[in-house]
């Protein structure tokens, strides 16, 4: 049986309402993490830029949500006796809702596709890494307009599946997938380097679910599946489509609050894994008690915002660090001006 789109609309509001609830809560407990471990910064939050950025798509998956129960309100009680009924006003492309909504979550997903770039680029330090997910970025924002203009010229009788529309809906969705999987990937191999001699995946699922979490695959996995069902013309796609918006503020803020609670660094070594085993970020060393994270100005510092400001974390072990030195070795290498010690191998 068909799913019509005034169905798909309904299930798709639910589950934004869901996701949006969740959101909720964990952009307060963002806020906080970048407001309350700055207490000894000199820097205030308004200078923050993640603090701007967290804000920001805040107010988009807020706008986003309430967008869509605009629509909802108006294509079950307005326009419940039009021609056609719901389903034809949620295929209404060139209504003033559908393209405002639509430029919110391009606007959104442009935005956490510019972030994990970014985090991509701090990850790994090589502006030479992300140039190909630079030009893709640059691809879906002019995807992105051709979605837009197509909105406001196509004839209204239009499905959201005709060929004129599917050129640039695909474009955008394979350009932002490209850009998220190449990040991500690129993000996954930097944190399992960085955390090879400790994370052991033959026994334990954690290590994996660290790794998803880390590199935002979550939402990835989540623009495949809309992409296929949109290419087999599936309304099931609407469900996906606005869930995004939600999944696109919990990624950038779960790295935020990870970082900001010393959980993992900037660069993907995790702290709690390093605790529990024991070992500094190169192997184990037994009888390791405590773990403290420094950055490359050998000053201990706060971890609640992504930039420069974080230098290139390092974990270090200091009852152990002197035998994990000559137990490992220790290669030396310049990164801004500033010595980091890194285990060799």
């Amino acid at each position: 049986m068909p799913f019509p789109p005034d169905e798909a609309k309904l299930v798709s509001i639910f589950i934004q309402t869901l996701l949006y609830g969740a959101y909720v809560v964990v952009f307060i407990l963002t806020t906080w993490v970048l407001l309350h471990r700055r207490r000894h910064r000199t820097k205030n939050a308004v200078q923050d830029p993640m603090m701007w950025i967290s804000l920001v798509m805040f107010c988009m998956a807020t706008l986003h949500i309430g967008v869509n129960y605009t629509r909802i309100i108006k294509a079950f009680i307005t326009f419940r006796d039009a021609p056609g009924g719901p389903a034809a006003f949620f295929n209404q492309l060139s209504e003033f809702t559908q393209i405002f909504g639509s430029t919110i979550y391009i606007a959104q997903t442009l935005i956490g596709d510019g972030v994990i770039l970014y985090r991509c680029y701090l990850v790994w330090n090589d502006i030479r890494l992300v140039l190909v997910p630079l030009i893709l970025l640059l691809g879906s924002t002019a995807s992105g307009i051709g979605i837009l203009y197509s909105f406001a010229k196509i004839v209204p009788e239009a499905e959201i599946f005709v060929t004129q529309l599917q050129r640039w809906i695909v474009s955008f969705f394979s350009f932002t997938l490209a850009t998220n999987i190449i990040c991500t990937g690129l993000i996954a191999l930097r944190i399992w380097w960085q955390n090879r001699a400790i994370m052991n995946i033959g026994r334990s699922y954690h290590p994996i679910l660290f790794l998803v979490l880390e590199s935002g695959a979550v939402y990835s996995a989540t623009l495949t599946t809309l992409l296929i069902l949109y290419k087999t013309g599936s309304w099931f796609q609407y469900v996906l489509l606005d869930s995004i918006s939600p999944i696109v503020g919990l990624v950038f803020s779960m790295i935020i609050i990870r970082i900001g609670l010393g959980i993992t660094t900037v660069r993907g070594s995790s702290v709690a894994i390093a605790k529990r085993t024991g070992g500094p970020l190169g192997g184990t060393t037994a009888g390791t008690q405590r773990s403290s994270l420094h950055f490359a100005s050998g000053a201990a510092r706060d971890t609640s915002t992504l930039g420069t400001e974080y230098g290139l974390a390092v974990l270090e072990f200091p009852s152990a660090s002197h035998a994990s030195r000559q137990g490992h070795g220790c290669n030396e290498q310049k990164v801004s001006g500033s010595a980091v010690s890194t285990p060799g191998p």
